[in-house]
């Protein structure tokens, strides 16, 4: 996935709701004197620049444009439209802007509109700071859709085409940012005719932005949850009430909500550890079992092979291990390491079982209690295997080719949607690739340093609502004081 550096925004129907306000008065003044005119007519008017409006009214209004009369009333024209802009400045304008300056992206506008009238929209609606270049359709002889203005922006940046999104909503625009190759996001709008058609994505809400930036210009359809560390505190399995409202928000927004987590699913409903949280499906036993809709998508089970040389190596070492099979767990024997590890997390002992012929059964998963010392021994027996240490004398032990990512990879497969459109959220060893992978990787607050590292973003603790408030953060759900537009805490 390429990572986008940074954004570029057109002004007029973008920053601010001004494109209606200009045709509305046009339209009033010239009626009077050039009553064949409609406001379908003046739609062409949107999106251009000023010398390019004048030559099409001098067009549609019949008129010479080298008269200097008619001069002088285009002047009265475009100078009798007072607007105080801070009135007609998109609402989430300044949030967005701020959370792209803190997530490190470069800010750039490029309008059609003259210079001076840019100045005075960023210096009346106080957004100046914000960016960090500035480009006037009149500094160029061709207007949009001609790509000059956004490759000159994109000079002035010092970055490549695949680095920069723009955010547009004109036909002219659009085409423009198309025969500069850049991807381009368009704020839908159907009042004045525009042919969106050709933009990579189309959005109402200008609060996605964000979001759709970090994800290299896509938006984010999926969403997937640790359980252990993530949604619910480890041990205590206290789960936090902003999580109620962050789910609700995400699936009246469209986006699927998923488990990610190394448990069996018999687990995770006999030791009540999500409570009432609903999700679509989840990846379990780190990626060995996968679940859409209560349908399995993917099961892979451990060799025979390996299965085998667990079972002498534990015969052996008389260590404990917990066995997952697709609709049953148990373990070989109860000692003080099993009980140990388990009370940690706040999770029972399942019940012994005899393995005496185990490599003749459907093993998802192991989770052997050993130590590092004894992991390399038994690794060595099982090179076919992947383990993911989560404490100290305790490791899940999944199949190489699986794994969290690749959970994610057969989940979005049959959503028929890509990795670089999720985000998701983890705190462990078992949650770094599919952090890496994911169009958002989150790491908790209480995760360790090396999570921390290759996740692009860090939010809180589950106590601190993490989760909560780094899906507010991108823009993916809406804060609970905006009565009108969040749903409300369970009562």
């Amino acid at each position: 996935m390429n990572r986008i550096r940074a954004v570029i925004f057109d002004m007029d129907g973008v920053l601010i709701d001004s494109e209606i306000v200009y045709l509305n008065y046009q339209y009033e003044v010239l009626h009077r004197k050039y009553p064949w005119i409609t406001r379908k007519s003046l739609f062409p008017l949107v999106g251009i620049s000023g010398e390019e409006g004048k030559k099409y009214l001098a067009e549609v209004l019949k008129r010479n444009i080298e008269d200097p009369e008619f001069q002088q009333e285009l002047r009265d024209l475009y100078l009798g439209c007072q607007v105080y802009y801070p009135d007609i400045l998109r609402p989430q304008v300044q949030e967005v802007l701020v959370k792209l300056k803190n997530m490190g992206f470069q800010i750039a506008l490029a309008s059609s509109s003259s210079l001076e009238n840019i100045t005075t929209v960023l210096k009346q609606c106080e957004i100046r700071e914000y960016f960090d270049v500035i480009v006037s359709g009149e500094q160029f002889e061709r207007s949009k859709p001609d790509p000059e203005i956004y490759q000159y922006t994109m000079h002035k940046l010092s970055r490549k085409k695949e680095e920069c999104l723009i955010i547009e909503d004109s036909t002219y625009g659009i085409q423009a940012a198309n025969r500069a190759g850049v991807r381009v996001v368009a704020l839908k709008d159907q009042r004045f005719g525009f042919d969106q058609s050709s933009a990579d994505l189309l959005i109402e809400d200008f609060g996605k932005i964000p979001s759709i930036a970090m994800c290299g210009g896509e938006l984010i359809k999926a969403a997937f949850f640790d359980i252990d560390g993530t949604l619910a505190e480890e041990k205590t399995h206290y789960i936090p009430e902003s999580l109620y409202t962050a789910l609700e928000n995400l699936s009246s927004n469209g986006i699927r909500t998923f488990l990610s987590t190394g448990r069996h699913p018999l687990e995770v409903v006999q030791e009540n550890l999500i409570a009432d949280l609903e999700f679509d499906g989840g990846i379990y036993i780190n990626g060995q079992l996968c679940e859409y809709h209560g349908d399995t998508i993917s099961c892979v089970q451990i060799s025979k092979q390996s299965l085998k040389a667990l079972k002498d190596f534990l015969q052996q070492y008389s260590r404990s291990c917990i066995f997952f099979e697709e609709n049953q767990m148990y373990t070989n024997l109860i000692d003080e390491r099993i009980i140990e590890e388990q009370a940690r997390i706040g999770t029972k002992v399942p019940e012994v079982k005899d393995i005496e012929h185990l490599e003749d059964r459907t093993i998802l998963q192991v989770i052997p209690f050993i130590t590092e010392e004894e992991e390399q021994v038994l690794m060595e027996a099982m090179p076919d295997c992947e383990l993911f240490r989560w404490g100290k004398s305790v490791v899940d032990v999944n199949c190489r080719v699986c794994g969290k990512d690749a959970g994610m990879k057969a989940i979005c497969k049959a959503l028929a949607i890509r990795p670089e459109e999720t985000i998701c959220f983890g705190d462990a060893q078992n949650d770094l690739r599919i952090i890496e992978k994911a169009g958002i990787g989150v790491a908790m607050g209480s995760a360790p340093d090396y999570v921390k590292k290759v996740a692009d973003y860090v939010t809180g603790t589950v106590r601190e609502d993490g989760i909560y408030k780094a899906l507010v953060h991108f823009g993916l759900i809406c804060e609970k004081k905006k009565e009108g537009l969040c749903k409300q805490k369970r009562e």
